[in-house]
């Protein structure tokens, strides 16, 4: 549904969702209008997200998403970094940005963009579309390995210790005739794209005490202080156990949920009785140890900081994961403190949403660039506190 006035509230998913100011009221984007299609993207470990927009009326012409190929490779990240390191740099690359190529070129429902059959890259690009618009423009948003991978670049420097990147973009790249900003990464494990999910949470914007959470194959986590405009951030390895072929993260917790409160799950883990979803005991473990890293990382980062929960008045669930969750189901397995619950908001891929709006609206790029710079990461890798707090948070509770 297309309200009558827009509000660039971003909720019909016609049209990216505006930057929200100060006060906490969204801003019209400041739309730079030109002809031509730009999209927006998303490169996860797991999945990648596509957006085309018709770059005059900041209308969403198409909408795709994939797995992302390189898990023929290796599930997780360091895998890929080490068989960027063994040689196959060429062919992560060109496994990524064939499978962005190929998200760009389908069509949205009955909005289908015509004779499109070849992808949406420069000359490759949607010939009949539009009156001949092409994508020729990009916003490509994702974690610092993906970005390195799209790019073409070795991601070596952070493959040991001490894990810093030597290369955190906020740069435009050229790929194959179109012009791809890909935003500033904060640190080797914060990316782009949880960047990106900070600035559209709006965070940083109030002057609360807000947490966010955006849950992947690496989980991203954000504490803003307003009272001291201070952005604290920290990762933890949650690994691929919320992202799976044929079911949702969301499906998965609250599955687990269930079985855990039909006695199908014990507090240890162990299962007892018959599970629903599919799920098996090698699910559940996986399950434990990655929802024990997201506590135990929020945990560490609110105790470093001084910061009670019940300070919090804002929690943010951000990535696609996010999308359907059940809060109440993800406080049952623990994936963090009951206290959060009642302030805890689901906001779906923020990340996506961020790209959009850095492609209309150059200054919102710019702020997440800025974001980036100036934020302070707190190592969790080999802290004490943490692993106490993991290893405290593998079971489940009552």
């Amino acid at each position: 549904m297309r309200c009558a006035v827009c509000t660039r509230c971003g909720k019909c998913g016609l049209y990216p969702s505006a930057p929200i100011n100060e006060s906490g009221i969204a801003d019209l984007p400041r739309l730079v209008q030109r002809e031509g299609l730009g999209a927006a993207v998303d490169i996860g470990s797991t999945t990648i997200v596509a957006r085309v927009y018709d770059l005059a009326t900041g209308e969403l012409l198409h909408r795709a998403s994939t797995f992302n190929p390189q898990r023929r490779i290796a599930a997780d990240v360091m895998g890929r970094i080490s068989a960027a390191m063994e040689g196959r740099l060429d062919e992560l690359r060109d496994l990524v940005r064939g499978a962005v190529r190929d998200c760009l070129g389908g069509a949205l429902g009955d909005r289908a963009l015509p004779a499109c059959g070849g992808g949406a890259l420069g000359d490759r690009a949607l010939p009949a579309c539009g009156g001949g618009f092409r994508v020729n423009e990009m916003v490509a948003v994702g974690n610092t390995t993906m970005l390195h991978l799209f790019a073409g670049a070795s991601p070596a420097s952070y493959a040991t210790a001490p894990f810093k990147a030597d290369r955190l973009f906020g740069e435009r790249i050229e790929m194959e005739g179109v012009d791809v900003r890909l935003p500033r990464c904060a640190h080797g494990f914060f990316g782009a794209d949880a960047v990106a999910a900070v600035r559209m949470s709006g965070m940083c914007e109030r002057g609360g005490c807000e947490l966010l959470a955006d849950i992947g194959t690496n989980g991203e986590i954000a504490l803003w202080r307003g009272d001291r405009r201070e952005l604290t951030i920290a990762s933890v390895a949650a690994g691929p156990a919320f992202e799976r072929p044929g079911i949702t993260g969301s499906q998965i917790i609250s599955a687990l949920a269930d079985a855990l409160d039909s006695g199908a799950v014990d507090m240890t883990g162990r299962v007892e009785g018959e599970l629903p979803g599919g799920l098996t005991q090698d699910d559940v473990r996986a399950v434990q140890l990655a929802k024990a890293a997201v506590k135990a990382g929020l945990d560490t980062l609110l105790k470093k900081a001084g910061v009670e929960y019940g300070d919090v008045t804002r929690f943010s669930l951000a990535g696609g994961f996010g999308s359907g969750l059940d809060i109440a189901k993800a406080s049952r397995i623990g994936l963090f403190a009951h206290e959060l619950q009642p302030v805890a908001v689901v906001c779906g891929n923020l990340a996506i949403e961020g790209a959009a709006a850095a492609l209309f609206d150059p200054s919102f790029g710019d702020e997440t660039d800025r974001l980036a710079h100036e934020a302070c990461h707190v190592e969790l890798g080999g802290d004490p506190e943490f692993s106490d707090a993991f290893i405290e948070a593998i079971g489940f509770s009552e």
